[in-house]
């Protein structure tokens, strides 16, 4: 009898799903490069976001013409979906060239919260003890990272610019992770990138380096163009199959793949105070992304 109530217990626990796990982590890495690539642009900020979207979308659109047509209803949040993203990526562009990397950096990484708290109050879904504590560790290694000497010019616009990107990006995963639970992970993502790409492009189109000269400059967005595309599909794919909170949570780990790839890329040598936050960032994503044990129901 307690053996048949303790298998109860253990089949009523939370399991992670291992496979969407490496998915969603495939998904962080690809978007630890955005920092990077944004700051060598040949266009200007909201250019970069909009040629990105625009070189994937015919693609998205591809892939997705045997998919499950989604009725007026998902399109229509799909495509809302994809202007949360164009203003996100637009203000946070904006933010990494108007402001310190560290300050925008710190403040844009307040998403996985407003996740947390937005899918609570939503939809009642449930924070386990675990992902709380995990990803309260992460940002505290996130904090630790940004504590060393700073380079730049602080900026309070540049500053409500990453908070702003925050809070669009917040609902822009609440919806999407909605929409690909009961949907093909590609056709939300190929709405989402037409409403991205239409919203993006009135703020781009009035930079003065909207288009970019030359065969290195459509060569670097072309390369942008690709991963935007593989790492959206890769997170939305996570989202179907794993808490929304969660997959915001484990973003914590894009600064510290960020770093890590300065090193080769730009010669950036991480200083003692970065490769410390870094490992508290990784402890505070494996400690979230563990499965609960029986004895925590």
């Amino acid at each position: 009898m307690v053996d048949s109530v303790a298998g109860i217990q253990r089949a009523s626990v939370p399991q992670v799903d291992k496979g969407a796990l490496r998915i969603a982590l495939g998904g962080v890495f690809i978007s630890g490069l955005g920092p990077l690539l944004v700051r060598d642009s040949p266009v200007d900020a909201a250019a970069t976001a909009f040629w990105r979207l625009v070189i994937a979308l015919p693609a998205a659109l591809w892939l997705a013409r045997r998919a499950e047509p989604l009725p007026p209803r998902a399109k229509a949040l799909a495509i809302l979906a994809g202007l949360l993203l164009a203003a996100d990526l637009v203000l946070w562009n904006r933010a990494i060239v108007s402001t310190t990397i560290l300050e925008a950096t710190l403040l844009v990484m307040i998403y996985p919260l407003l996740v947390a708290l937005g899918g609570f109050l939503i939809w009642r879904e449930r924070i386990t003890g675990r992902l709380g504590i995990g990803g309260a560790l992460a940002f505290a290694g996130l904090i630790i990272m940004t504590l060393g000497p700073v380079s730049g010019q602080s900026s309070v616009s540049g500053n409500l610019y990453a908070v702003a990107a925050a809070v669009f990006y917040s609902g822009c995963m609440l919806i999407t992770g909605r929409l690909c639970r009961a949907y093909p992970t590609i056709a939300v993502t190929a709405w989402s990138f037409v409403g991205a790409a239409l919203g993006s492009l009135p703020a781009a189109w009035f930079e003065e380096r909207f288009l970019p000269t030359g065969l290195y400059g459509w060569a670097y967005l072309g390369l942008y163009g690709v991963l935007t595309l593989v790492g959206y599909l890769l997170i939305n794919r996570s989202l179907g199959k794993l808490p929304t909170a969660l997959v915001a949570v484990l973003g914590y780990g894009q600064p510290v793949v960020a770093t890590t790839l300065a090193v080769p890329l730009l010669g950036e040598v991480p200083g003692l105070g970065d490769l410390a936050g870094a490992i508290v960032v990784v402890v505070g994503l494996v400690l979230a992304t563990r499965p609960a044990k029986a004895a925590e129901i």
